[in-house]
């Protein structure tokens, strides 16, 4: 409960969210004229299809990756709604963002549902806005948080854009919800845009997901240059009540698309990336009473990507060579050759 207390001032100072720009859909503006149109609900689709090759294994698969649909809308000037699901995500229907907001003010907002907890630039992307077709090790064994809670921000876009939030969320699962919990997660981030097209974020998480508390702090840097986009992630996670050594996560990335403004093609992008992790537990215990233990890795990929139609939908193709590197003695049967279809309304 201490650390309740610590953050509530935080949260009276950032109350609010605009919608969480990662799936989903439109934030909208504050207004002051409410008519029967800004009623109409907007829909929203994303199919992601692929095919995989195991370079090692020698061996092939297809996935459909991302089924999401969504649909959002506003019931008055001040409060709107959001709700968003992927339908095959793991061969399973899982919620993505199932929310209501309420805005007061311009910048100012609050949300209650079930959504992503604000933290790390790549987690709060939608798969549609993805520079590779699998997210970093820093994402996917680290900041893959969703849950039951309240998020508040504020924003603010004079001198110094900068956008604050801070979010109180369950840990127990969109499941159990209705559970009580002892012990909540904690999260709190801040977007600061110091010059045009430059973006430093910092990020702190504490979550526990079951028998300890681990703490994550994350520095984040994207900037553009015409139509090169270069963007870096770290992560520093400690642990509580264990003797585990401090978890390292990194990534960073190029990506530069060539605008080629054709009817048929808008633009080809070549990227290429570098990210690593040191070994990583996730808090949770296997069937043998042991905790889960993913090893170091390290890994290159490079892609090349071409978008059909960018705006106001998304076509495209992507193809992405991953190569695995991990420590002796690890089993590592993981270089892929990856070719996706990007659709998204």
């Amino acid at each position: 409960m201490k650390k309740l207390y610590l953050i509530l001032p935080f949260l009276l100072l950032a109350f609010g969210l605009s919608a969480q720009q990662t799936d989903t859909l439109p934030a909208e503006k504050a207004q002051t004229h409410f008519t029967k149109k800004d009623y109409i609900p907007k829909f929203t689709a994303t199919v992601l299809g692929r095919y995989e090759y195991n370079t090692q294994l020698n061996a092939h698969h297809f996935e459909l990756r991302h089924t999401r649909i969504g649909v959002s809308g506003s019931v008055h000037p001040m409060f709107s709604y959001m709700a968003l699901v992927d339908l095959t995500y793991g061969g399973q229907f899982s919620p993505v963002a199932i929310f209501a907001q309420f805005k007061p003010v311009k910048g100012l907002s609050m949300l209650i549902g079930y959504d992503k907890m604000p933290f790390s630039s790549e987690n709060l992307l939608s798969p549609y806005q993805y520079y590779f077709s699998d997210k970093s090790f820093l994402t996917s064994k680290i900041t893959a948080w969703s849950d039951v809670g309240a998020v508040v921000a504020y924003k603010w876009d004079k001198v110094v854009p900068f956008e604050l939030k801070v979010g109180v969320f369950n840990g127990a699962g969109f499941s159990k919800q209705m559970q009580f919990q002892e012990h909540l997660n904690y999260v709190a981030r801040g977007t600061f845009e110091f010059f045009k097209d430059f973006k430093l974020t910092l990020n702190y998480a504490g979550v526990k997901p079951e028998a300890f508390r681990m703490h994550n702090f994350d520095v984040g840097l994207a900037y553009d240059i015409a139509h090169l986009h270069m963007e870096a992630e770290y992560i520093y996670k400690m642990y509580d009540q264990v003797n585990f050594d401090p978890t390292h996560a990194f990534y960073g990335f190029l990506y530069y698309a060539f605008p080629l403004n054709k009817k048929f093609l808008d633009n080809i992008a070549i990227s290429a990336r570098y990210d690593a992790i040191t070994p990583n537990c996730n808090g949770k215990v296997n069937t043998d009473g042991a905790y889960v233990m993913d090893p170091f890795r390290q890994r290159i990929t490079a892609g090349v990507t071409l978008i059909f139609v960018e705006k106001p939908v998304r076509a495209g193709i992507r193809l992405n060579y991953e190569k695995n590197f991990v420590r002796k003695n690890v089993e590592c049967n993981e270089d892929r050759l990856i070719l996706e279809l990007i659709t998204h309304i």
